[in-house]
């Protein structure tokens, strides 16, 4: 991934070569005479969504929003369930000639399209409509979305993995000997302190704590611990979970992770998933994203809070990143542009993230009461905007989604099954990966 040239000339504010007309290089962003002009005949935008019902309703609002700012450009939502739909409905789409003119992606997606060059570039159209990439954007959003010394789409949510705790379950104040500071959110904790607390929750009532059985899951336990989830960040060939220090990290998870009477085994996860558990007040404490707390605040009785993941050495989190992108198929590329600048820009994303369901790419947000909206649950949400610092992106290729559903079924054994051997099943997931990132040619 080459992101380091692209953030800084648009940190720097400078520009680089001429950019050419639509339908040149896709490393390029065409050039506008005049962005904010209003198109001579009314246009209509197609703007292709995901997620649930609460977020719908927000992308439902900012499209409402930026048509009334804008008279003769109307935004028609499309939306699917979630990225799988969202993927295949735009790659049948795209085929077929006719693809959104905007649409949502997650990080892991977008390899794929920049590969087949399905999107259009935007630094040099948003630097054309005046974003202040250098402070006004999360720096790391940023880079997840640049590839092919362009920004590919622009940053939407980057929403970090933090610890949703029930605060009548977890008491961080017995996690230490008297007199000795507790663990808190803005000093995070200790994986010891984080077992302790996942212990003591399964002595109170139900079970102590959950962990999906995934690399995305695994992999901030193993940076944490100074280690790497495969063996070249920038071009991986191979899993590396059974070498060294990724391995001895796995051990302290799976210590907690494979023990039933601190986590749900998979039958009770089949009677009743873990976040029903959690709001029922039969789990401790959940991992998730900022996406779950809409779902935990419509919750009665249950009073809950949030903490950094633990560490093992130091503090790292993974997070979910969904941008904006604009097609490369697009017949409406200045109108995208003006609609992807007002959807990041302060009044779009204060749209976006007053459901609660997103952490904002855009900074001057992020830090208001949009986001942080006082007096709601969780008390400590400034974690979101710290984890974002703390964010380690998974390696940008396109063969990343199918990777973690071919090793999927070996980490459900990892975690569940009563009786392994971690030299072989540890190996066997590594080996397994090499056909996927690294397939030997015919």
């Amino acid at each position: 991934m080459t992101s380091a040239l692209v953030l800084c000339t648009l940190a720097a504010g400078c520009t680089g070569p001429a950019a050419e007309a639509p339908g040149s290089s896709p490393g390029t962003s065409p050039a506008s005479a005049s962005p904010s002009d209003p198109p001579a005949e009314p246009v209509t935008l197609t703007f292709a969504v995901y997620g649930s019902r609460g977020s719908i309703a927000a992308y439902d609002e900012l499209a409402r929003s930026f048509t009334k700012n804008n008279p003769r450009i109307t935004v028609e939502v499309k939306r699917a369930p979630d990225v799988t739909d969202a993927m295949a409905s735009y790659e049948r789409a795209y085929a077929e000639g006719n693809p959104p003119d905007v649409f949502l992606v997650d990080h892991d997606h977008l390899p794929a399209l920049v590969e087949q060059d399905m999107v259009q570039p935007v630094d040099g159209l948003l630097e054309e409509r005046d974003l202040d990439f250098g402070d006004g954007y999360q720096r790391d959003g940023l880079e997840s979305f640049a590839a092919s010394d362009a920004l590919q789409c622009m940053p939407h949510d980057v929403s970090p993995t933090v610890v949703y705790y029930n605060k009548d379950l977890v008491d961080l104040t017995r996690l230490v000997e008297e007199g000795e500071t507790p663990p808190n959110a803005e000093d995070g904790w200790t994986w010891e302190e984080f077992s302790l607390a996942a212990r003591q929750a399964s002595r109170v009532k139900g079970k102590g704590v959950y962990i999906e059985p995934t690399l995305r899951a695994l992999a901030p336990f193993v940076w944490s611990a100074g280690a790497d989830i495969v063996d070249d960040v920038q071009d991986p060939t191979t899993l590396t979970l059974s070498e060294g220090d990724t391995r001895e990290a796995l051990e302290e998870v799976l210590a907690l992770v494979r023990d039933p009477l601190v986590t749900p085994t998979r039958a009770e996860l089949a009677e009743e998933d873990a976040l029903s558990r959690f709001r029922q007040g039969r789990l401790g404490m959940i991992l998730g994203t900022r996406a779950l707390t809409p779902t935990l605040r419509a919750q009665e009785d249950l009073d809950f809070d949030v903490m950094p993941l633990p560490s093992l050495g130091r503090f790292r989190t993974v997070s979910d990143m969904t941008g904006y992108c604009i097609s490369s198929g697009t017949d409406h590329v200045q109108e995208a542009a003006d609609f992807l600048a007002f959807a990041v820009g302060r009044e779009g994303a204060t749209i976006t993230s007053t459901p609660g369901y997103v952490v904002p790419s855009n900074v001057s947000v992020a830090n208001s009461p949009a986001f942080s909206q006082p007096g709601k649950p969780p008390e400590s949400s400034f974690i979101f905007n710290e984890g974002v610092r703390r964010t380690q992106p998974t390696p940008f290729v396109t063969e990343w989604p199918a990777l973690n559903a071919r090793v999927e079924p070996m980490l459900n054994r990892l975690f569940y099954w009563p009786v392994v051997d971690l030299d072989v099943l540890l190996e066997d997931i590594d080996t397994t990966s090499q056909a996927v990132l690294a397939p030997e040619e015919e």
